[in-house]
């Protein structure tokens, strides 16, 4: 299948609480070392006050009946001059890879963006991550610096 073919029946939507099952299964094929940090998904569909705390929101591209990926966008409170934007988790399930999806899902996410007022959005990547950095550059995203993460451990993980 071809990106024109897939794009015709693809659509891109905000998750509701019905979605979380499909998020959570999405998320287990990040390949992010971050990715098993515990999140309570409940929070993204809370009535938080936007103009006191940020905003989570999650955008599914759905291909017929079936959720093909997922990529969240946390919007800073309104009452901030300057509004910013981040990117995060923008995952594909495996069987829709190649095919367009992420790249729909990122132009959804900056023109939702553009429509909300954003100035600035910004997201982290992984530099082993090549096909998501060209990915990101295409659509005008540019390298603003770089980061060292590092880890202490304490002890060792319990598991359950």
């Amino acid at each position: 299948m071809t990106e024109g073919d897939l794009t015709m029946g693809l659509v891109i939507r905000q998750a509701t609480v019905d979605d979380i099952p499909a998020i959570e299964a999405l998320d287990r094929y990040s390949v992010s070392p971050l990715r098993n940090i515990h999140h309570d998904l409940q929070k993204y569909f809370g009535s938080l006050d936007p103009s006191m705390h940020e905003r989570n929101l999650v955008f599914l591209a759905q291909v017929d009946a079936e959720v093909a990926g997922k990529a969240e966008l946390v919007l800073s409170p309104a009452t901030l001059p300057i509004q910013v934007g981040y990117i995060k988790r923008v995952i594909v399930h495996p069987d829709y890879r190649g095919q367009g999806i992420a790249r729909q899902l990122m132009k959804a996410l900056v023109a939702f963006s553009q429509e909300q007022g954003i100035t600035f959005l910004d997201l982290h990547v992984f530099e082993k991550n090549q096909p998501a950095i060209r990915l990101y550059e295409s659509l005008g995203f540019k390298e603003e610096h770089r980061e060292i993460y590092y880890r202490l451990k304490l002890k060792d993980e319990q598991r359950r």
